[in-house]
């Protein structure tokens, strides 16, 4: 009677996990768009709601940088699953109260029910697997809560965002699968990787523990669960843009004036130049590294070694195990090998938060694998001298992110955002640099339209920086190549403004950054034209007579 009073007593303390999780969220969710990828998504929603079309045109979030244009129309670049399912609610709501799509309130509320509801139902069901596998109340509990708030998802689900929702998709597929549900496990594997195309991995792997399951005819199931979802998602892209390619991938789409990926890749469109070990080493224990922020997860990978090593029995608990090792390993592969900017502007390896949280079912089935052994697992005190750090360190790295999910913490100079332009001349000390990181990710800037122009002319001013700093190290052969190399791009942006005639401030700006770049590389035909073409778009501009007479030429006069 005892026994079973501690097993009730700590089966509830699971549900005081979720119940605490969710708490959480409802208190730490943000109350605004953070980042160009929230704004297209509210931008989504707001025009399905009121104007029915997922054009953006017209929204008030047209003005982020996270578009594509289509036969002239525009469109947010994200995957428009996660905004078609919250046009119906934010319609209701926008008729009940009025509220407008760049409210608080708004915001508040899509996030906690687009994301925080998937991400509740994924601890769930995390929980449920862990008991399949026989992992004690107590286990389950610590490892439900580690995964809720000591990894990449607790940071990602306070923002309205894919990875979250869809990392609680995939352990909702991942529990249906082993109970012999093939066709919901379908519909929640597809309907993860519609709104974040990087759980295409789950998709793929979940069909194994379908396979031990329910066999050939649960596959069959499997695929037609997963059909209306992705045949929805494919409809989509080939009525916009005519073809089943994801709206990212279509690089002549991000082609129009003031957008940002004229300047930068792509991301995934590009290997990051031979560099692969040192970018696996940041990636993952470096300063964006899973590990380095999530330590725990490092025991969980071992635990997954470990229990992988030898041949598994062909059962639907050891399916789940090697669908989850498989599909993370293809994620982790496939971003270090075709990505190059680390998530970009964001905390940790977003990309990566999909099968983080799966992670836990490896040391809880371990633990499991034990106590049926004869050999149940108890911690000796260097055990728990090792694990608590290890559990602290990811906690606290979780609230790290916590704070500002869309800022990457440089913990070295040289690669944060002013040591890499070059916007002091000798580094601060290693104090002062930490303050001002500290501080930078604390600040959340305006994210509106008045912002966007002043942010694409910090871009364009940091890409100056970058391409014309001193390099000693370099030849002039190498000098003028590196250059150059920073040239193309900004020539792509002022033909774009020229062709489409834009009145932006921008377009003389990038004109005269273009006759820079040619003075560096001793052009000075091409860089007088520059300057001469920067005084045709605002007659007067000091800086250009400036590097006019500093070229020899008659600023009175331009040509």
């Amino acid at each position: 009677m005892e026994a079973a009073d501690t097993g009730n007593r700590t089966a509830r303390a699971t549900w005081l996990v979720l119940g605490l999780v969710a708490l959480a969220l409802v208190v730490f969710t943000k109350s605004g768009a953070g980042s160009w990828a929230d704004a297209s998504r509210l931008a989504t929603i707001e025009s399905l709601a009121e104007r029915g079309t997922l054009a953006i045109d017209d929204s008030v979030y047209f003005w982020q940088g996270d578009r594509v244009r289509f036969d002239g129309r525009y469109y947010s670049h994200q995957p428009p699953m996660l905004a078609i399912l919250g046009a119906g609610p934010y319609r209701l709501l926008h008729t009940a109260t009025g509220l407008s799509i760049d409210d608080a309130a708004t915001y508040r509320l899509l996030t906690w029910l687009l994301v925080g509801l998937p991400v509740l139902l994924g601890l769930w069901a995390l929980g449920r697997l862990l008991g399949d596998f026989g992992v004690s109340p107590q286990w389950t509990a610590a490892l439900v809560a580690l995964a809720a708030v000591g990894t990449l998802l607790f940071p990602y689900a306070l923002v309205l965002n894919q990875h979250a929702p869809a990392a609680g998709l995939v352990l909702a597929a991942l529990l249906a699968a082993r109970r012999g549900w093939p066709a919901l496990a379908g519909a929640l594997a597809a309907l993860a990787t519609c709104i974040d195309l990087t759980a295409v991995f789950f998709l793929v792997a979940v069909a194994l523990p379908v396979w031990a399951s329910a066999g050939p005819v649960g596959i069959l199931r499997y695929g037609l669960g997963a059909l209306p979802p992705l045949a929805l998602h494919f409809s989509i892209n080939h009525a916009i843009a005519g073809d089943f390619l994801p709206f990212g991938l279509h690089v002549e789409a991000f082609r129009y004036p003031l957008s940002t990926f004229l300047l930068q890749s792509l991301t995934g469109a590009a290997g990051r130049d031979g560099a692969f070990f040192e970018y696996a080493r940041v990636a993952l224990v470096g300063e964006s590294g899973l590990f380095a922020y999530h330590p725990w997860l490092l025991l969980a990978v071992l635990a997954g070694v470990v229990l992988l090593r030898p041949r598994l029995p062909r059962t639907a608990n050891a399916a789940v195990l090697v669908a989850v090792g498989a599909a993370s390993l293809g994620v982790v592969l496939y971003y270090l090998t075709s990505s190059r900017n680390l998530g970009g502007s964001s905390f940790g390896m977003r990309w990566f938060a999909v099968f983080a949280p799966a992670l836990a079912l490896f040391p809880g089935a371990w633990i499991a694998a034990r106590e049926r052994g004869g050999r149940p697992w108890t911690p000796m005190p260097l055990a728990w001298w090792l694990a608590v750090p290890l559990v602290v360190v990811s906690v606290a790295g979780a609230a790290l992110g916590a704070i500002n999910p869309w800022a990457k913490f440089s913990w070295r100079h040289e690669t944060s955002p002013r040591g890499i332009t070059g916007l002091e001349e000798a580094p601060p000390s290693r104090i002062e640099h930490l303050r001002r990181e500290w501080k930078r990710i604390r600040y959340t800037g305006p994210i509106d339209a008045e912002s966007y122009e002043a942010n694409y002319l910090t871009l364009l001013d940091q890409h100056r920086r970058f391409y014309l700093q001193p390099a000693p190290q370099l030849d002039a052969e190498a000098r003028a190549e590196f250059v150059g190399r920073g040239l193309k791009p900004l020539l792509e942006v002022a033909a774009v403004l020229d062709e489409e005639r834009s009145t932006s401030e921008v377009r003389p700006i990038a004109h005269f950054w273009i006759g820079k770049f040619h003075a560096a590389m001793g052009n000075t035909i091409a860089a007088r034209a520059s300057y001469e073409r920067v005084l045709q778009l605002r007659p007067g501009y000091p800086a250009a007579q400036t590097a006019l007479l500093a070229l020899g030429a008659d600023s009175d006069s331009p040509r």
